[in-house]
C-alpha cells in the first residue's frame, strides 16, 4: 500500500496571497492531500477562510523565530507517510508524481538551487552543524521543496530541525557592511539558514545516492524563460521539459505593495491571477485584494508589459556594467563590480 502524503508549509498575513496560490495550484493538479500550514501570524479572517481547505497549526514558542528556520517544523507533529515541505511562494504546474515516487522509494526528493549557487559549499559546516563527517561537494539544493518518507527516514526532520537551531540569528539573511547579496553568499557560510543546514546534512550524513535530485527543467532557474503552454491547466515548459513548480523566491513578493519592482512578465506572474481569481479554484480571492499589476484585466496586463520594458532597460545596464568592469584597471574594477552586483541584486528571479 502506497504511503499517503501530507503537504506542509508556513505562512503569515503577508504571505496569504501566495499561500492561496499554492493551495489552489495543488488542488487544480489533483492533489487532494492534506495541507498543513504553520500559522506564523495569519489574521483571524484569513484563518477562517483557510479553515475548510487546510489544517492550521501553531507551535508554542515559535512565533519569535524566523519562519525560514522553522522549515522542518513537522518534526514536532509526529508525522507519518510522505512528508512534503513546500514554500508558500510556489505554484505547482503539474502533478508531483515524480518527487512523491522518489520519496516512496526511500530517497529524499529535492530540486537544485539557482544555478548561480549550485556549487555552494563550506568546510566550516562540519563544525557549525556538528556533522558526523566532513561535507562532500555535490549540487547545492533548494529548501523550498523536500519530499521524504517518514518511515524510511524517521530522524531526518528532527536532525534538520536541530541543525537549524544552530544558526545564529545575526548570521542569517543579513547584508553586513552593505555588501551585495552575491558577495555575502560567497563569504557567509550560514547566510541561507535552513537551506545551508539541509545541504550540510545531505552532503555529510546522507549517502549521495539517497538524494533524488529532480531534473532542472522541473523547477526553473529563470522564470522569465518559462513558456506558459496552457494557462487553464497551468502547463508550462522550460528548456525542453515540463515544469512542476514555479518558485518566486527572494523579496519583495509580487503581491506586496513594493512588488512592482519585480513584477516583470514571467510565468509565475502570468499564472497568478488564474490560480487565485478563477471560478474553479478552491479558495478565491477578490481582485481588490491584489495590487493592480496582478489582476486579470487589460489594465493589469498593460501594467505588466510596461514594467517588463522598464526592467529590460535595467537588465541591459547590468550587462553593460559587467562587461565594462572586466576592461577597467584594478583600482577601478571593484567599484564597478559592486555596481554590477547591486543591479543584479534587484533583478527578477
Amino acid at each position: 500500500m502506497a504511503e499517503p502524503a501530507t503537504f506542509y508549509t508556513i505562512a503569515n498575513a503577508r504571505y496569504f496571497p501566495g499561500l492561496v496560490a499554492l493551495l489552489n495550484s495543488l488542488r487544480l493538479n489533483g492533489h487532494a492531500e492534506e495541507l498543513v500550514v504553520l500559522d506564523q501570524g495569519l489574521t483571524p479572517q484569513q484563518r477562517e477562510r483557510l479553515a475548510p481547505h487546510a489544517t492550521l497549526v501553531e507551535l508554542p514558542g515559535e512565533q519569535a523565530a524566523h519562519p525560514t528556520l522553522l522549515k522542518p517544523y513537522p518534526a514536532e507533529l509526529s508525522p507519518s507517510g510522505i512528508v512534503v515541505l513546500i514554500d508558500s511562494d510556489m505554484i505547482v504546474t503539474r502533478p508531483l508524481t515524480g518527487p512523491l515516487a522518489d520519496a516512496a522509494e526511500g530517497r529524499i526528493a529535492v530540486f537544485s538551487d539557482h544555478e548561480s549557487s549550485a556549487s555552494r559549499w563550506f568546510a566550516e559546516w562540519e563544525q557549525e552543524f556538528a556533522l558526523a563527517a566532513p561535507p562532500r561537494r555535490q549540487r547545492y539544493v533548494n529548501a523550498g521543496f523536500v519530499a521524504v518518507s517518514q518511515e524510511r527516514w524517521p530522524e531526518f526532520l528532527a536532525r534538520w530541525r536541530r541543525a537549524c537551531e544552530l544558526v545564529p540569528a545575526e548570521r542569517y539573511g543579513g547584508l553586513p557592511r552593505f555588501l551585495p547579496r552575491r558577495t555575502v553568499l560567497e563569504r557567509e557560510s550560514l547566510w541561507c539558514g535552513d537551506q545551508d543546514a539541509l545541504n550540510a546534512i545531505l552532503m555529510s550524513e546522507i549517502a549521495e545516492e539517497a538524494v533524488a535530485l529532480r531534473p532542472l527543467h522541473e523547477q526553473p532557474d529563470w522564470l522569465g524563460e518559462v513558456e506558459v503552454v496552457d494557462a487553464q491547466t497551468l502547463r508550462c515548459r522550460y528548456r525542453g521539459g515540463e515544469t512542476s513548480i514555479l518558485h518566486f523566491s527572494l523579496a519583495p513578493k509580487p503581491w506586496e505593495p513594493s512588488g512592482w519592482r519585480r513584477a516583470t512578465r514571467n510565468a509565475y506572474i502570468e499564472l497568478f491571477p488564474r490560480v487565485v481569481l478563477a471560478d474553479d479554484v478552491a479558495l478565491r480571492l477578490a481582485p481588490e485584494e491584489l495590487p493592480p499589476w496582478l489582476r486579470d484585466d487589460s489594465r493589469a496586463r498593460a501594467a505588466r508589459s510596461g514594467l517588463r520594458a522598464l526592467w529590460r532597460g535595467r537588465d541591459s545596464a547590468e550587462r553593460i556594467a559587467r562587461a565594462s568592469a572586466q576592461r577597467l584597471p584594478s583600482p577601478l574594477r571593484e567599484p564597478m563590480l559592486r555596481l554590477r552586483d547591486r543591479l543584479a541584486e534587484r533583478s527578477s528571479t
